[in-house]
């Protein structure tokens, strides 16, 4: 699933807007390095196949439960790696040649020696870990994807066991670092993912995520329970639902009623279902798309001479350009084209919504305060009307953040100038 560096913005996934821990911080548990660079990857390259998310899913709870598959420590990685890059020159000898090569050395190369030695001593024990992490994943019908990972670290640490054990340490020497480079960095690369789907399937057990189910279909479905985001609290439950029919939501209420929050929710519940995770929600039943893309903060560019409203332009010309081409999206808006007038807002997000709602192949929620615009959409069966809502008491705002048919015309923006105490700081202005 294409995930550009926008949303993964917009999504917090690397890091939050502040610069705080983002998803990617919240479910990492790995231990070694190469974990979390793994982890990293299938966080920011989502999986559009049903098959291979299916595969991704069936293999997580395998790395965990009561007899979770062991998984090597960073240090002997560290070690391994050392040697594979190891600037010591590879001897050219043959067999014979390198046991005479190996005398000399003991006397002027002591050291030299020495970090070989250390370095094929780590191998052997790296190649021993994937031997019996080969065995374990290969015990009583693995899913596919262990499997596979099983079949290779067979393989590889088979073939770098024959190397170690093929004569003179400088004749063994060449063989693994140039000849079976490739094999002793696919070993490496495996116990990375495999540390990385470790964590994937215990960031879901710790938090009682769900697993999605996955349906293949021509038109968009998306069918939620109970989705929260998790970076809160004591977050309230929401349903998401999306379908070929009525594939775009029109979402209405005033400010911190929740609007952003849900857009955020229903954005994640896709992303984390497609790296083959479980989800922040009670049920979930989707069919996988090829793009996800928001529009939660767009900014302008004054070296590009590019105003904010002109980014929002750019924006949606993006996701249109994604539907116009029959790819199958997932596509956010937080109140589209606020940065021009009224008048124009109205009429720009009429027009882009209703051609938006025509695609069943993909879907869209659009959050607005142009509560106006219903009277516009009301008569188009593909768009939805929901609301967050909220009421005044004792002069405060209030929300219970919970997602409802309908359209607000609740605007609480100058309560909330007041609580801040804008007008009275203005009357004290002089001139």
């Amino acid at each position: 699933m294409h995930v550009d560096p926008i949303t993964l913005a917009d999504l917090e996934v690397l890091a939050a807007r502040d610069g705080g821990p983002g998803i990617l911080h919240l479910v990492d548990a790995t231990r070694t390095r190469v974990g979390h660079k793994a982890l990293r990857r299938r966080l920011t390259q989502p999986l559009s196949s049903v098959h291979e998310i299916r595969e991704v899913q069936t293999a997580l709870p395998r790395l965990t439960g009561p007899h979770p598959i062991s998984l090597v420590n960073d240090e002997l990685i560290h070690r391994a790696e050392r040697y594979i890059r190891s600037n010591v020159l590879v001897s050219r000898a043959g067999r014979a040649r390198a046991r005479i090569d190996e005398l000399a050395m003991r006397v002027r190369y002591r050291s030299v020696l020495a970090e070989l030695r250390a370095g094929q001593a780590a191998l052997r024990d790296l190649t021993a870990f994937g031997r019996t992490l080969a065995s374990r994943l290969l015990e009583n019908g693995p899913p596919p994807l262990l499997r596979r990972f099983g079949e290779r670290l067979t393989r590889a640490t088979g073939d770098v066991d024959q190397a170690l054990g093929s004569g003179p340490l400088l004749h063994a020497d060449r063989i693994v670092r140039e000849d079976l480079r490739d094999e002793l960095l696919e070993i490496i690369e495996i116990l990375g993912e495999l540390d990385a789907l470790r964590s994937m399937a215990l960031a879901g057990e710790a938090r009682g995520w769900i697993a999605p189910e996955l349906v293949e279909s021509p038109e968009f479905l998306l069918e939620v329970e109970g989705a929260y985001h998790p970076f809160l609290d004591g977050a309230t439950p929401n349903p998401i639902t999306l379908n070929g029919g009525e594939p775009l939501v029109f979402l209405t209420g005033p400010n911190m009623a929740g609007k952003t929050t849900y857009l955020k929710t229903a954005a994640l519940v896709v992303f984390l279902a497609q790296t083959g995770m479980s989800v922040p929600a009670s049920t979930a039943r989707l069919a996988p798309i090829e793009v996800l893309l928001t529009s939660l903060n767009p900014a302008d560019n004054l070296r590009d001479g590019i105003s904010y409203f002109y980014a929002e332009i750019l924006r949606v010309r993006e996701a249109a350009e994604i539907l116009a081409q029959g790819r199958t999206a997932m596509v956010l808006f937080d109140e589209v084209f606020k940065g021009t007038n009224v008048k124009d807002a109205l009429e720009a997000s009429a027009q882009v919504i209703r051609g938006f709602a025509r695609t069943r192949r993909s879907g869209s929620i659009f959050s607005s305060h142009l509560s106006e615009l219903f009277d516009t959409l009301r008569t188009d069966p593909a768009v939805q009307f929901c609301q967050f809502d909220g009421e005044v008491v004792g002069g405060v705002p209030v929300f219970d953040y919970q997602l409802t048919g309908g359209v607000s015309e609740k605007r609480f923006g100058l309560l909330l100038l007041e609580q801040a105490r804008v007008p009275e700081l203005i009357a004290k202005i002089s001139g």
